[in-house]
This record gives C-alpha cells, sequence and structure tokens, in this order.
C-alpha cells in the first residue's frame, strides 16, 4: 500500500465462524519440549482446529498447514484450538497465498466470547503489503493500541513479498503484549482488561475478499 497509514474497515464482523465448533486441543503421546504448553505442525487433523471449507471461509487444515480464506471484504476470520490460557507467547509461520495484499493476518491471545454473543481478545497483525498493529477487541469493539498513531503503520521487519515466509512471535504476559515480526520487535503495549482465554489464529480483508492465508509451526509456550 502507498499511502503511509491505514484505517480499520468499519463493517468489520469479527469470528464470521467464530471456531464454535471446536473442542479441546487434543493431547499428543509425544510430551512437549520443557516450557510448551501446546504445538502443532497441522500434519494431523485430530489436534482441536476447526474444519469447515465454504465458497467464503474456509478455516482448515490443508496438507500439512492451517489455511485460512476470507471471500468477503471488511471480514474477520479466525480459528482456535480450544485451549485456557493466560501468560502465553505464541510463535506462527504465516505466508499469503492469495487474494489483495492489503489484508491483515496473525494470532489472538485470551478469546472469550460472552453470554452475549460478544467476542474480547488481543490481537497481533500485519499485513502482505507490510502493515503492523497490535490491540484488544473488547466486547465486538476493536481498538489499535499500537502503533501509538491508532492506525496500522508500515514496518521493514515484515516480509512484503507474495512468497515471503513471517515469522509471528506474539507475547501476553501480565498487563504486557507485544509482538515481534523475523526476530524483530515491532510493537508492544499495557492492558489489564482481558486476563485469560484461547489462542486462535487470524485473517481478515478490506475492501476486497479472496484472501487466503496458510499458517504453520505453530507452538504456544511459557513467556
Amino acid at each position: 500500500m502507498a499511502c503511509g497509514s491505514r484505517v480499520w474497515a468499519s463493517t468489520i464482523l469479527f469470528g464470521l465462524i467464530a471456531a464454535a465448533g471446536c473442542g479441546p486441543a487434543k493431547s499428543s503421546s509425544t510430551p512437549p519440549p520443557a516450557g510448551v504448553i501446546f504445538q502443532d505442525d497441522f500434519s494431523k487433523n485430530s489436534t482441536g482446529w476447526d474444519q469447515h471449507t465454504g465458497a467464503e471461509v474456509t478455516t482448515n487444515y490443508d496438507h500439512g498447514q492451517y489455511l485460512i480464506v476470507v471471500g468477503q471484504p471488511s471480514v474477520d476470520v479466525w480459528a482456535q484450538p480450544g485451549l485456557d490460557l493466560n501468560d502465553v507467547a505464541v510463535d506462527v509461520q504465516a505466508q499469503y497465498s492469495a487474494g489483495p495484499v492489503n489484508n491483515e493476518y496473525g494470532l489472538m491471545c485470551r478469546y472469550q466470547r460472552g453470554g452475549d454473543g460478544k467476542s474480547s481478545f488481543y490481537f497481533f497483525f500485519i499485513s502482505t503489503d507490510g502493515y503492523y498493529a497490535l490491540g484488544k477487541v473488547s466486547k465486538d469493539v476493536r481498538t489499535i493500541l499500537s502503533p501509538s498513531q491508532g492506525s496500522p503503520q508500515p514496518t521493514t521487519a515484515i516480509k512484503s513479498q507474495t512468497d515471503g515466509i513471517n515469522e509471528l512471535n506474539a507475547t501476553c504476559q501480565g498487563n504486557h503484549l507485544a509482538l515481534a515480526v523475523n526476530g524483530t520487535p515491532v510493537g508492544d503495549f499495557t492492558d489489564g482488561e482481558i486476563k485469560h482465554g484461547d489462542i486462535g489464529l487470524v485473517a481478515g480483508t478490506y475492501d476486497e475478499g479472496g484472501v487466503a492465508i496458510h499458517f504453520d509451526n505453530l507452538v504456544a509456550r511459557k513467556p
């Protein structure tokens, strides 16, 4: 994207699928390494993630990776393994596969869905055209808390080539939330509203649908 800032689409629908059908993450017969809470290379489709393939939305295992496709404009879609964590650091490899480069994708932590059906969580997003944004959704209301401008900003830490793989690390520790991209810290903020919840993978669109993002080698560990 050529301009220096960007605003969120005003009609974003959080969690079109929302992984409502996900059960608890399945335990592995092999104990994880010390400090690791959950890990998944998506080589098996029995690890608790949503499995849906549709005309407008896909959240499903795909040839040893996890795929999220968002066919509609101005929509965020996520999937989760079914965990309940407070402090956690999440690593994942993410790669653009199709659609507009003016997109958003990344990680979430402390996801909760209230009895009123509204969602709350912290998000850590990048885009294929090189922007990042961190913040929270509180009962379906989204606020960018980093960068300080309150809108996505560019960073050279992101591999903006359409064939590039970006390694994301989101840390949720106490009131401190932070994102590193390819080993480079890009943003952080302090907030204490959401105490615990699920982790998740997210992809979203702006004015144009058709975004497809692949995720691989997810590790959730103690920060």
